[in-house]
């Protein structure tokens, strides 16, 4: 009885520590999703797209149907947004044109890293085409200087000789 409870406590335990990956194929991409921090779009068997959250301290992947999303971001961390939704294999949607002449079905991941103070940081939105694959990647950043900006040496600006 006692090598029965074990054997199950073990199994069990062996299903929960594993990572979760899910997949879906959309159009000619293959998406995949590792529970909440990482996304990989494949054509095939080649790398398209991949998002990783692991390295970061503070990172949130969502999807979204919007070209621009409306999100509230509080101290780095989006806090309220109707627009975006959390990273899952559920919520991952393509968007289709309107334009009946060509195909331009997409689907997009917002990422937002941002630092333990929250002082620098982005919001990208990478827009991949479900048909060849190709990425856009359209980013805000922002940079808080708490004592202000060192000031430019002399020649920073200078881009060509014949004007310094």
């Amino acid at each position: 009885m006692k090598r029965l409870l074990f054997l199950v406590l073990l199994f069990t335990s062996l299903g929960i520590s594993a990572d979760s990956k899910k997949s879906v194929t959309i159009n000619n991409l293959g998406v995949t999703v590792t529970g909440e921090y990482k996304v990989e779009a494949y054509k095939g068997a080649k790398h398209m797209f991949s998002f990783d959250c692991r390295p970061y301290i503070s990172c949130e992947i969502f999807t979204t149907t919007k070209d621009d999303p409306s999100y509230k971001l509080s101290d780095g961390r989006v806090y309220a947004s109707d627009d975006l939704k959390p990273l899952a294999i559920n919520n991952i949607e393509e968007v289709v044109g309107y334009n009946t002449n060509f195909y331009d079905g997409t689907i997009r991941f917002f990422v937002v890293k941002t630092t333990p103070s929250a002082t620098t940081g982005s919001a990208t939105m990478y827009t991949i085409n479900t048909e060849t694959g190709a990425a856009a990647v359209n980013a805000k950043e922002w940079d808080w200087f708490r004592y202000g900006m060192t000031k430019p040496k002399a020649n920073d600006s200078c881009f060509n000789i014949v004007y310094c």
